[in-house]
């Protein structure tokens, strides 16, 4: 009967902030998990079960110490959870793990695992926020239509190691608050003197910008110097958005380069609000692609996304997305979670030119 009654209160204990005497540890997450059905083209279609469609699901502990003078340290660590078989991925604090100082006047000294800059504002002008089958990131695929069927050019270093998402081994700065509306911050990533098969290589970035209550504007940069010595992978972003009350709307431009491949995805958002408790979203994407090779410039792609999410609560909602891929030429992006394509012009189950369509139904939860 005791040890029920203490693995019962060791279970409500896990189902609360955590706190340490001085309040500043917190734990919290969210739980997110839909129902997705994707059908492509000559394909048939796929339904399943996906986590984080529209928040991710994850777990995230952080805490925050006031040394005084306006001085204060803090760490952060964030990771992903699988919310629809309950795994984890690897390494566990996938999303982020920082530590830094930071002083009210002279900004923040970060250092650890973090996100890229790109991502930062690409996320910020993106109605669906870079998740779930209307994503902004649909195009990040390493699979399209470049000559070896490689988005991010046709090496190695290329494929695997650019780091459009989150940077491991980062020392960076951060502007302060206060400065009128202006934000930014630099980022190098180390080498850690490996290889590009093991996902190490030098790196360094920057975002900056203005925001206030209705206007967002900023620029961001983030190079990979792969460590063979290859082409650099250069990553950059322009976004704006504008909040009118009645709708927010958005426009940015993202472009990879890798020598002479290159792929310029230009995006335009809309959100509108329906009451208090609801949004409209809606999202036209286009990708284009060009190379050493002609003819593949004619191998471009359009994304079309709408949604609906209703609050519940201020820690709840539901929520429903659609998306219809159109590949052009021989292009073939698809939404996640659809019968298996390639980009390779040589595999069987090549789906150059073809269309891909997805549904997805999902419940959110804050903790």
């Amino acid at each position: 009967m005791h040890r029920a009654l203490a693995r019962a209160a060791a279970a409500a204990a896990l189902a609360l902030p955590i706190l340490d005497a001085a309040g500043q540890v917190i734990l919290s997450g969210t739980v997110d998990v839909a129902v997705r059905q994707v059908r492509n083209a000559g394909l048939g279609s796929v339904t399943s079960e996906v986590s984080g469609s529209n928040a991710t699901s994850k777990l995230v502990i952080r805490g925050n110490e006031d040394l005084g003078g306006g001085l204060s340290a803090s760490f952060y660590l964030d990771g992903t959870l699988m919310g629809d078989s309950g795994a984890v991925n690897t390494p566990f604090w996938d999303r982020r793990a920082t530590v830094s100082l930071a002083d009210r006047q002279l900004g923040e000294v970060r250092l650890g695992r973090d996100w890229s800059p790109t991502h930062l504002l690409w996320t910020a002008i993106d109605p669906f926020i870079t998740l779930g089958i209307a994503s902004a990131n649909t195009f990040r695929s390493t699979f399209s239509s470049r000559a070896l069927g490689q988005a991010f050019g046709a090496t190695a270093d290329a494929s695997q190691l650019n780091p459009t998402l989150r940077i491991a081994n980062t020392a960076q700065y951060w502007l302060p608050s206060g400065l009128g509306g202006v934000y930014g911050q630099l980022i190098a990533s180390a080498g850690e003197g490996g290889s590009a098969a093991a996902g190490q290589a030098r790196g360094d970035g920057l975002r900056f910008g203005w925001a206030n209550k209705e206007v967002n504007i900023g620029f961001a940069q983030f190079t990979t110097r792969n460590a063979n010595g290859n082409h650099a992978f250069q990553d950059q972003v322009w976004g704006a958005s504008w909040d009118f009350g009645f709708a927010r709307a958005s426009i940015g431009q993202r472009r990879w380069t890798y020598g002479t491949d290159r792929t310029t995805n230009t995006l335009l958002g809309l959100a509108i609000p329906t009451g208090i408790a609801g949004t409209l979203k809606f999202s036209v994407m286009r990708a284009d692609q060009s190379g050493a090779t002609a003819a593949l410039s004619a191998n471009d792609a359009t994304l079309l996304g709408a949604g609906y999410v209703y609050n519940l609560s201020k820690i709840t909602a539901v929520y429903a997305h659609f998306a219809r891929i159109s590949n052009h030429a021989g292009a073939a992006f698809a939404i996640p979670g659809g019968p298996t394509t390639s980009g390779l012009p040589t595999a069987v189950n090549y789906f150059g030119g073809r269309t891909s369509h997805g549904f997805e139904a999902g419940i959110r939860h804050d903790f």
